[in-house]
């Protein structure tokens, strides 16, 4: 498999703010010529050439899997209400990040984001695009400059950073539950998953973050992370949310999922670029960032906890 270069000069796009970085991807992701990015589709395929891409640019990154590719076949409707079933692919892209002192590499934490959307769909009697800009090219422009941030200090890690993008999301969680079925890396040296789902539309400077219940460690930290940005947050408990995460909470890894939360463009086609809030992406990186500092750069763990228990 054949997936074509489309690399940028790193030196030009790290002298750019993260916002701008962060504008660049979502801008390509969602646009009209990207179709939707549907899981199965040519767009899905040329999201995936773009990401692995960028990723490739990332000097202390190595791309996992086929140069960067995990290959995901699942099987899917015909057409919505249709209950025939066809053999499809998508993909996940995922790269590794070490930890500089090789006595750090018993241990990874992964940072995760789906990077497909709904595609075209009939709307009123009119075909339109679905471009997901911030379900979930926002959670792809974060990964990817949440990598290049991580390499860059990769000799202060106390663990290894896995980066993965999840194909079929909207289709169930295929591409992550491909991989936790199927991981690249063993699962039992996982240390936590952290998951970026629409993060680009805050509003009223609100974050919720899911999966509280699967760490008993995490009230206490979540309670004693600064709020300088004065940001309402919502705690969920629940590890069997409707995204990612949820796929490595059923391996028994603690797991939390952050998001700008759900708005009135939600799986709409009027969920696009011009609509995204990029200072309200930064705040989130921040405040998550107290989060990936504990996990990725000291040697502090925490315990999975079934949220039934």
């Amino acid at each position: 498999m054949i997936f074509l270069s489309l690399a940028l000069c790193s030196a030009q796009l790290c002298a750019q703010s993260l916002q701008d970085r962060f504008r660049k991807h979502i801008e390509f992701l969602a646009g009209d010529e990207m179709q939707g990015r549907a899981a199965g589709t040519r767009y899905d395929t040329l999201a995936v050439e773009y990401i692995r891409s960028e990723l490739a640019t990332i000097d202390g990154l190595t791309l996992l899997g086929e140069d960067g590719i995990q290959v995901v076949p699942y099987r899917a409707r015909i057409a919505r209400g249709d209950t025939t079933r066809i053999d499809k692919t998508t993909f996940n892209v995922v790269g590794l990040i070490e930890a500089g002192d090789p006595q750090y590499r018993n241990r990874t934490l992964i940072m995760g984001a789906h990077y497909d959307h709904l595609g075209v769909r009939m709307v009123d009697s009119v075909m339109q695009v679905f471009n997901g800009a911030d379900d979930n090219a926002s959670g792809t422009a974060f990964i990817i400059e949440a990598a290049r941030d991580l390499a860059n200090q990769r000799a202060s890690l106390r663990a290894n950073v896995l980066i993965i993008l999840f194909g079929g999301e909207e289709a169930g969680e295929i591409g992550s539950r491909y991989y936790a079925n199927n991981p690249l890396m063993p699962l039992e040296k996982v240390k936590a998953m952290l998951n970026f789902d629409m993060v680009g539309r805050m509003i009223r400077n609100g974050i919720t973050v899911r999966g509280l219940g699967s760490a008993k460690e995490a009230l206490e930290l979540y309670g004693g992370f600064k709020n300088p940005d004065r940001i309402d947050l919502i705690y969920e408990m629940r590890g069997n949310g409707p995204t990612d995460y949820s796929s490595f909470y059923s391996k028994g890894i603690p797991a939390f999922s952050y998001s700008t939360r759900q708005h009135d463009d939600y799986h709409r086609p009027t969920d696009t670029m011009d609509k995204v809030n990029y200072e309200g992406m930064e705040i989130l990186r921040n405040y998550a960032w107290q989060m990936v500092a504990i996990l990725a750069f000291s040697e502090r763990e925490v315990t999975f906890k079934d949220v039934m228990d």
